[in-house]
């Protein structure tokens, strides 16, 4: 307990310069690494020779030569990144060890200074270390990147596929990880004593090895006490928030206010502890260091310090050094707020088109059917968004044990239904029997899993137009074909789109019959994706459509859907890019705004016009 106090102690001490340091550090990583790193997945992409990224390209992605040796650049990089990171860190600790204020710009320029010495080869080793101790120097970022990151359903599909092979490399990653605690004061070494890192191995491992599970478990209780608070916190500010909700709202907003309300309590708090919980942590190794090593050695250390400051032609005074390192501070904290700004503006805002009217030939589908206002993928989301006027309304489609086609998002039935099972694993007669709408609201209790046939037939008498999402999965029989017979018997060719994130499965059904118009649906957009053959139009995640990509496809003469867009700005952001339709949890809501798009244009375009400059 004693340790952990003095660490807090040691934290504390420099705060201010601590926190500051990870705020613009992450600022100035988040600007440079962001680009770099979708620039090099682009670039590994066409060094495969193939146009895009999805499942059926997968394979030849990973088996390109290129692939690795772009990865292994990548992981240069976010080695070097960390490293600055923690070096940075280890001296501010260290001043605050011996009771010395440090600043903001000496942090960084100390840590770049001291990842520089990677240009030695005796030090490269230090760039695969800093990787295997992310499991415990960066516990929260990473918790915090898998809950909050959507991952490409492609990508899901290889994980998956691979899940074993994928669960060993993950317990090698552990049990290296685990291991790199006999090298945990390495960094101290290596940073302190400018030792090169084969040196400060073979220190670290002296120090510890007495220690080792001692410091282990010391670690271990860091992370858990630090991830606990941050769930425990953001649970009871989510409490708090239903708490008062549910005294200003009305029961038909509450869902819509508080699942938006939690995701920015869980974005701010992440963003809280992203700074904080890797100086805690090193705070804590650094503490045991000093415990453990004690001072011996850092006389030489000081000699050497003490004769590079003698050898400075003038010595500032204490005033001096405080006004640089402010000027030296606002200089680099505004280099990395202009960094940001230039790519958030070139990469994710699409302001650049000032154009002065919105185009309103764009349609609206309703995701699953009116899912904000009814259960999704049943008939009654159906209705409710055909008599809320939405011009083309997306279904999920599952093929069950028994090969019936029922409407189904999830794989497994228990978020819509309680019942815990795969929709390919169990007959439709038990389907049946279960409730897909008390989930959503008592009104909707007793509400049935419909099956495509019942979609398509009410569709055919009130003139619906149908996005028909392909869900296939390994345990389907005759799956693609299915969904063509039923389309073809219900004379649903011209009156329907068949989407899927499976391209294989979009390429099986144009073989099968050609006049059935397909949407490849894409979670990222990587490579030439206009290139590909099977497919009418494409539908792609909104943070990921720019004026240049609608240009390009509609160039190829194929149309363009955006997901999963409800609010205003996003919706009217994607009128000036004259996307093709947008898919909306909300269709009302969104045909109203396309339908008063132009009511306010003259202040809307002077607010895009302030946005640009």
């Amino acid at each position: 307990m004693r340790t952990y106090k003095e660490a807090l102690k040691m934290f504390k001490f420099n705060f201010p310069s601590i926190i500051l340091f990870e705020i613009v550090f992450k600022l100035l990583a988040a600007a440079v690494l962001v680009p770099f790193l979708y620039t090099v997945i682009n670039m590994s992409v066409m060094l495969a020779d193939i146009e895009y990224l999805t499942t059926s390209t997968l394979k030849a992605y990973l088996m390109a030569p290129s692939t690795y040796a772009l990865a292994f650049i990548v992981l240069l990089v976010v080695s070097l990144y960390l490293l600055i990171d923690i070096s940075g860190l280890i001296y501010a600790m260290e001043a605050s060890h011996r009771e010395e204020k440090i600043s903001v710009i000496v942090i960084l320029l100390k840590g770049v200074a001291n990842a520089l010495r990677v240009i030695n080869p005796r030090n490269w080793g230090v760039m695969s270390y800093v990787l295997f101790i992310l499991p415990i120097t960066s516990s929260v970022m990473i918790s915090g990147s898998i809950t909050t990151v959507q991952m490409p359903d492609f990508l899901e599909r290889f994980i998956s596929d691979n899940d074993f092979i994928i669960n060993i490399l993950i317990a090698i990653y552990v049990v290296i990880a685990i291991i790199s605690v006999f090298r945990i004061f390495s960094l101290n070494y290596f940073a302190l004593y400018k030792v090169d890192y084969k040196e400060a191995k073979r220190l670290s491992k002296n120090t510890i090895k007495q220690n080792f599970f001692k410091m282990l478990f010391g670690l271990l209780v860091c992370n858990i006490v630090i991830n606990a608070v941050l769930f425990l916190l953001q649970g009871a500010l989510a409490t708090a928030l239903a708490g008062v909700l549910g005294k200003i709202v009305s029961a038909k907003a509450f869902r819509f206010i508080f699942e938006v309300g939690v995701q920015i309590i869980c974005l701010v708090l992440y963003l809280i502890f992203s700074v904080t919980a890797t100086p805690l942590i090193y705070a804590f190794i650094c503490r045991r260091f000093y415990e453990l090593e004690g001072d011996a050695g850092y006389e030489e250390f000081l000699e050497v310090k003490e004769k590079r400051n003698k050898r400075k032609k003038k010595a500032l005074t204490e005033e001096e050094r405080k006004r640089k390192d402010k000027v030296a501070f606002l200089v680099f904290l505004a280099l990395a707020i202009l960094l940001n700004s230039i790519y958030i503006y070139l990469a994710v805002s699409n302001r650049a088109n000032l154009s002065v009217l919105y185009s309103t030939r764009v349609s609206v589908t309703a995701h699953r059917g009116d899912s904000m206002n009814a259960p999704e993928n049943t008939m009654a989301a159906i209705i409710l968004a055909d008599e809320n006027q939405a011009d083309v309304i997306e279904i999920d489609v599952r093929q069950t044990a028994d090969g019936v086609l029922v409407l189904m998002h999830d794989e497994n039935l228990s978020r819509t239904t309680g019942y815990d099972g795969r929709v390919g694993r169990v007959d439709y007669a038990l389907l049946e029997t279960l409730d897909a709408g008390s989930y959503f609201s008592d009104i909707y209790t007793g509400e049935p899993i419909p099956t495509l046939e019942e979609a398509l037939e009410y569709g055919a008498q009130h003139n619906i137009f149908y996005n028909i999402e392909l869900k296939p999965a390994s345990t389907d029989k005759d799956y693609v074909q299915s969904v063509v017979s039923l389309i073809e018997e219900y004379d649903y060719v011209d009156d329907c789109v068949v989407s899927s994130m499976d391209y294989d499965s979009l390429v099986e059904l144009k073989q099968i019959n050609e006049d059935i118009k397909t949407v490849v649906i894409l979670s990222i957009v990587v490579g030439d994706v206009s290139e590909m053959e099977y497919v009418d139009g494409f539908s792609i995640r909104h943070n990921f459509v720019t004026a240049g990509l609608v240009e390009k496809i509609h160039q190829e003469g194929k149309d363009i859907y955006v997901w999963t867009v409800n609010s205003e700005e996003k919706i009217k952001n994607l009128l000036l890019l004259d996307v093709d339709s947008i898919i909306t949890d909300n269709p009302y809501k969104t045909k109203e705004i396309i339908y008063n798009a132009n009511q306010n244009i003259i202040t809307d375009w002077i607010q895009r016009l302030i946005n640009e400059y």
